[in-house]
């Protein structure tokens, strides 16, 4: 019995956090977690060279990365030896894993307790009245959840990535209206000559003001797209996974965290929760009626999946809303039409403008 914790034990010490599979290429960060190769590759933005560890969610950069050939060399022994097929119930070995407590098969399911347990732990107190499931059932039935949930984690993606790349082009038509501006004032300031060159200098530090609040504005929201898409595509990569994967317990072992992020992404962008914290502590009742309206929602979107896959992100994208996007400061657009050049050709001594911000008009004045 020892032996067969042993061997379940080191089994799992060696799956990748990700894809809950022997490392395949494992790469270690600079917070000390290690993952696949390719599982760290969602985790980088395309075109850009940092990412957010998929444990901790500390900064990681690619230079920094590096290949822990320790742990490449145990999983590949361990692949061999078919750890990860004998330490779990129908992969391919003929062991189960071990309750550690009372050394018996994981053969239940919890539903109110989201685990799997032993037939010892079913007849305790704390699971008294609880609804179990044969682990092969459990497993059906979540991956079942997930796979409804993938198209709305697409489109969530789809959505949280276009609002990020309009971000971007706002960003830059922002530098194009400011040169604009500026270029415009430097203009009209030369036929002023000398006695309008403070005056000239102080409407550019407002101008560059302006444009650094908006900039500031623009870019702390980029910043939180940034980590929405990170979250969405690690979301989604670990939706993926979990399908495909033989590992069950530990499937299931970490199916409650996995779940909380799916409904935390669908709710964040105003989709329907699969399941909400009411049903997960009630009965399983609940999750029966959630499973059947999810698969009924899965055949639905599957029969239609490749047709929309087929019109491209580019008609999905029309459809969305910006959702909170930050746009170039109209205050800019509102200070170039307050500049009545001609008007202070005649009155060089009291020149005055107006910025408008958030609907306020804030007089501006230079001494």
């Amino acid at each position: 019995m020892a032996s067969a914790l042993d061997v379940s034990s080191l089994a799992e010490d060696l799956l990748c956090p990700v894809c809950l599979s022997l490392f395949r290429e494992p790469r270690t960060l600079e917070c000390g977690h290690s993952f696949c190769a390719t599982c760290l590759e969602p985790c980088v933005p395309k075109g850009q060279h940092r990412g957010l560890c998929p444990e901790c969610r500390r900064p990681f950069s690619l230079h920094s990365v590096a290949t822990n050939w320790a742990l490449c060399s145990l999983a590949e022994k361990a692949r061999l030896l078919k750890l990860d097929e004998g330490a779990q119930p129908g992969g391919g070995g003929s062991g189960w894993s071990i309750c550690v407590e009372h050394e018996e098969p994981l053969k239940l399911f919890c539903s109110q307790d989201k685990g799997p347990i032993c037939v010892i732990c079913r007849d305790l107190p704390q699971h008294r009245g609880h609804i179990f499931l044969p682990v092969k059932n459990a497993v059906q039935k979540y991956q079942d959840k997930l796979k409804a949930s993938l198209i709305p984690l697409k489109d969530n993606l789809n959505s949280a990535t276009k609002d990020q790349h309009h971000q971007q082009k706002n960003i830059a038509e922002l530098e194009s209206c400011t040169q604009d501006l500026l270029g415009y004032i430097a203009k009209e300031f030369g036929v002023l000559h000398q006695i309008l060159q403070e005056k000239e200098q102080g409407m550019k530090e407002i101008v560059e003001r302006l444009k650094e609040e908006n900039r500031m504005e623009m870019e702390e929201r980029l910043k939180e797209l940034d980590k929405e898409v990170t979250f969405r595509k690690e979301t989604l990569s670990r939706a993926r996974a979990e399908m495909d994967t033989s590992d069950h317990i530990t499937f299931l072992r970490g199916i409650k965290e996995l779940m909380r992020r799916v409904r935390e992404d669908q709710s964040s962008r105003g989709g329907e929760e699969e399941e909400d914290s009411a049903s997960d502590e009630g009965s399983s009742s609940d999750d029966d009626d959630c499973i059947d309206e999810d698969a009924d929602v899965a055949n639905g979107e599957e029969e239609e999946g490749d047709e929309d896959e087929a019109n491209g992100e580019e008609e999905e994208g029309d459809e969305d809303d910006d959702g909170d996007i930050v746009a170039v400061d109209p205050a800019l657009e509102e200070f170039k039409d307050s500049l009545d050049f001609e008007a202070w050709q005649e009155m060089l001594g009291t020149i005055q403008a107006a910025t408008v911000h958030d609907g306020e008009v804030t007089p501006v004045t230079w001494n």
